[in-house]
């Protein structure tokens, strides 16, 4: 691993440090840098960490880095609704701008600002409750205001920035990962914070957990849904990756079942791994 980049030494450990990958401090695409922060950042989420607890630097280029995708994508609208304006995402991008001395985007990302806020709240929630695409007058009118075209320079500034930083360490993709895992690890409250996410997660996410361990497979991770013919019935099947595999489930509304993926879109019955009762997911 090569510890440090920029103006001072700088430890993997430190919970202040920008962490990323080696592969991407040497791409030929200056931006991936940019990236890599993002991925480390997405993996300590992943591993239950909150705001407080991950590198203030990381943060506010994970979410300028944001503001850039969003606005790339759909224009300043598509930010605000997304965001849904959160003061703290706002807090952090507005940090991160000045940080980066990015003052062309600080300044318009002010100006944005000041429409928002002269727009009210109540104008907000009503654009909150609209459906973004289609005939929208409230994205239509953030639209007009505010050119999204003044940030599109960003991610190149937020790439330089982190390439400079004086706590940036640069490490393996395994040392990466055994660091978030430690990070993990390490929370005091961590079957607190596990038990919570779980009561929280979405009844298919659920229902493959259980099934998973019904089989006595390692769950990975969710990858896509899609419909599926089961007999005469059209049902949703739910794809996911276990330490043997691609699988998916089907939920039956009272049963959940797990097959072994394969080519295709119609229910092999004959080749179901496991079944539970949807009550043993609750």
């Amino acid at each position: 691993m090569t510890p440090c980049y920029g103006n001072a030494m700088a430890a993997l450990t430190d919970p202040e440090a920008i962490v990323v990958s080696a592969a991407s401090m040497a791409s030929r695409a200056e931006t991936d840098v940019v990236q890599s922060n993002i991925s480390f950042v997405n993996a300590l989420f992943g591993e239950l960490l909150v705001p407080d607890e991950i590198a203030t630097d990381a943060l506010r280029s994970y979410y300028v880095d944001y503001l850039f995708a969003q606005t790339m994508n759909g224009g300043f609208s598509q930010f605000v609704y997304n965001s849904r304006w959160n003061p703290r995402v706002i807090d952090r991008v507005r940090a991160g701008l000045v940080a980066m001395a990015a003052l062309g985007e600080a300044a318009a990302f002010e100006q944005a600002a000041r429409f928002v806020d002269r727009a009210g709240e109540r104008w907000r929630d009503q654009f909150f409750a609209t459906d973004y695409f289609g005939d929208n007058p409230y994205r239509d009118t953030f639209d007009e205001a505010v050119d999204a075209g003044r940030f599109e320079r960003l991610q190149a500034t937020n790439a330089r920035w982190l390439r400079a930083h004086p706590r940036l360490v640069v490490a393996t993709l395994d040392e990466m990962a055994a660091e978030v895992a430690r990070r993990g690890a390490a929370l005091p409250d961590r079957a607190a914070r596990v038990a919570a996410a779980r009561a929280a997660e979405p009844r298919d996410l659920r229902l493959i957990r259980a099934l998973c361990e019904r089989a006595g497979h390692a769950f990975g991770r969710r990858t896509a849904a899609s419909r599926m013919s089961y007999g005469d019935d059209e049902v949703w099947g739910y794809f996911f990756i276990t330490d043997r595999g691609p699988h998916y489930m089907i939920d039956l509304g009272a049963r959940a079942l797990m097959f072994p993926t394969v080519s295709g879109r119609v229910v092999d019955r004959a080749a179901m791994i496991v079944e539970i009762e949807v009550s043993e997911a609750s």
